[in-house]
């Protein structure tokens, strides 16, 4: 499931796909998000490291000679922090009105980058977002010069790796030694709707097809949105007493925390990119279109998105990372102190006696101050997940601190 273990966790997914639906901006504007961006290359193959980073990856780029931090994010445009655009004195040249992945109103300027350098890749005449992350990222533990997107990726082959913690971007993807490695490949047609050039995929669950997004600010595996996973081909393929049923947010998003809802997680026998099997994944529901491939694809494979060819690509790992069990529970650093934001049904935590909303005070032996979370309790939170091995829970409830056990 999405981590949500700190507010910032939940990104911007699916911010792009909607801001065309509700944009407000001047012909330039609109022009400017149509225009081919231009590409230059010191070398066939650009290698940049990727920085693990509160659950998902950074890396390093310069913003018209500005280097910055940003966060690596194939499901979102390119946004770049107020801050960011002022010390570059950037010129607005409209403003766009989207939802955000919550469904929640997120305004945002529009203005062009003259050169955006990503190692020895340089992009020319970039339009980027100008966002207030004060919604998503209110101590500016997460955010420094905002995020890498989508509208980048046409043109080139960009190819992931966990494994090296590396991302190449190159013209060919046999300029790529890492994408050409051998072993068996799961490919599926990329597909280009235009601005901000979302990688979109096909796949399928028995005889049920869809498109969805690979969208690394989501920290789930595969997301269904949950009209999907009612379907009867879905059904068909869970894994037989697999489903979880729960309730909480699926965290923050560009405009703030989402509302409570119904959450589900449950198995699938199979998921198929293109014509090949993905085999048995785990699987989460969200409310809005369209469904994921998120960032936890990473811990079994390297991807490749090859928009000179127009295919997804899927490696798998020599080393894929363990699978960890879900603990029922997921916990958030919110204004006034670390929350629980999801509960489900039938967890060993819901039998002990936690509750939706309550404020955990202590993980074990390790005591979380009172008030507002710092940058160090939520990256502790993100980055060594203790709610997946604690054993016990101190909450503060009525001003009464309760211990909650988590083992049987």
């Amino acid at each position: 499931m999405k981590i949500l273990f700190a507010a910032i966790c939940a990104l911007l997914s699916s911010t792009m796909l909607s801001t065309q639906a509700h944009a407000q901006m001047t012909a330039e504007a609109a022009e400017a998000l149509q225009l081919p961006i231009a590409v230059e290359r010191e070398a066939a193959n650009t290698n940049v490291p990727l920085r693990p980073h509160m659950g998902k990856f950074a890396i390093s780029a310069t913003v018209n000679g500005e280097e910055r931090q940003f966060v690596f994010d194939t499901g979102s445009p390119t946004l770049i922090s107020h801050e960011l655009a002022e010390t570059l004195d950037l010129d607005v040249i409209g403003s766009n009105l989207g939802r955000d992945a919550n469904g929640r109103e997120f305004r945002t300027d529009i203005a062009i980058v003259d050169r955006l350098t990503i190692g020895g890749t340089t992009f020319r005449s970039v339009p980027v977002l100008i966002a207030d992350f004060d919604g998503s990222d209110p101590n500016g533990c997460f955010f420094d010069g905002g995020v890498i997107g989508s509208e980048l990726f046409p043109g080139s082959v960009w190819h992931i790796d966990p494994e090296r913690q590396m991302l190449d971007i190159a013209a060919n993807v046999n300029d790529i030694d890492a994408a050409r490695a051998t072993g068996p490949i799961v490919a599926t047609r990329l597909h280009d709707l235009g601005y901000p050039h979302a990688p979109i995929f096909d796949y399928s669950i028995g005889s049920f097809r869809d498109r969805g997004l690979f969208d690394t600010g989501n920290s789930d595996t595969i997301i269904l949105f949950e009209r999907i996973a009612r379907d009867e081909q879905v059904r068909r393929a869970t894994v037989p007493n697999s489903i979880r049923e729960g309730r909480g947010s699926h965290g923050v998003s560009a405009a703030g925390r989402g509302e409570d809802t119904d959450l589900l997680h449950f198995e699938l026998e199979e998921v198929r990119l293109g014509e090949t099997a993905l085999g048995r994944q785990r699987v989460t529901t969200r409310g809005a279109p369209p469904s994921l491939i998120g960032l936890g694809i990473l811990d079994t494979h390297a991807v490749t998105l090859d928009y000179t060819e127009g295919l997804l690509l899927f490696h798998p790992r020599s080393q894929p990372r363990p699978a960890l069990s879900h603990p029922g529970f997921a916990l958030m650093a919110t204004d006034d102190g670390v929350r629980v934001i999801q509960l489900f049904n039938g967890s060993i935590a819901q039998d002990a006696g936690l509750q939706l909303g309550d404020q955990v005070v202590a993980i074990d032996d390790h005591e979380i101050p009172l008030g507002e979370a710092s940058c160090e309790t939520t990256r502790w939170l993100v980055e060594s997940q203790p709610a997946r091995s604690a054993e016990h829970l101190t909450i503060l409830r009525a001003s009464e601190r309760i211990r909650v056990v988590l083992t049987e």
